[in-house]
């Protein structure tokens, strides 16, 4: 029986993206098959508009001012580095609502391979992911009537619902077992102690 491993992540959170090369460099350590990763969605932003905002005056509002907001980047672009991830935040024109993306990656048959997509496209390229168009072409099996229906919204909602009830605040957050949680983009060393320990949790 594997074990459960609940993440919780927003596709415009960069240290979601660093925590999920970090959880594939834990994932290399375990047996095949032995550890059930689920994702769920989460949005830092979602007070944002569905077409999104200007990239440069959001942030430079919301962290104080373009200076703080350079400094942020520098400092999470070099740890990013270390795990291989070349983040362009310098391409990014608009700062995106999710919801639209999350929705649909519920969609797909692989929802892992859709939340790489929509990193890599975001950080990489400047995608704006809030955007139907972006998002369809970016995820082709995605079903536009489908999309469009709204479907996607409620396995959306049940994430954020159980996200509210445990507590989370900030991501990208893990669950091992149902029972082990940590909150952060931590090395593959720390999220290999909490599978671990949410596999003997599991088992108790």
């Amino acid at each position: 029986m594997p074990v459960t491993l609940d993440v919780w992540s927003d596709l415009v959170c960069p240290w979601c993206y660093i925590g999920k090369r970090r959880l594939s460099a834990a994932l290399a350590g375990e047996e095949p098959g032995s550890v059930l990763v689920r994702w769920h969605a989460f949005q830092l932003q979602p007070e944002l508009p569905a077409e999104g905002v200007a990239a440069t005056a959001y942030f430079a509002a919301k962290f104080g001012g373009e200076e703080r907001v350079r400094a942020i980047q520098d400092r999470v672009t070099a740890v990013a580095q270390d795990v291989g991830l070349d983040l362009r935040f310098d391409r990014q024109e608009r700062a995106p609502n999710t919801l639209l993306a999350h929705r649909a990656v519920k969609l797909v048959r692989d929802p892992e391979a859709a939340i790489e997509t929509l990193f890599a496209a975001h950080f990489a390229e400047g995608e704006d992911i809030g955007d139907r168009e972006t998002v369809l072409r970016l995820l082709p099996d995605v079903d536009p009537a489908a999309l469009d229906r709204g479907e996607g919204a409620r396995a959306v909602d049940d994430d954020l619902e159980v996200a509210q009830q445990i507590g989370v605040t900030g991501v990208p957050f893990f669950v091992a077992g149902g029972r082990v949680a940590v909150s952060g983009a931590h090395e593959p060393e720390l999220l290999r102690k909490v599978i671990a320990a949410g596999r003997e949790q599991a088992a108790a």
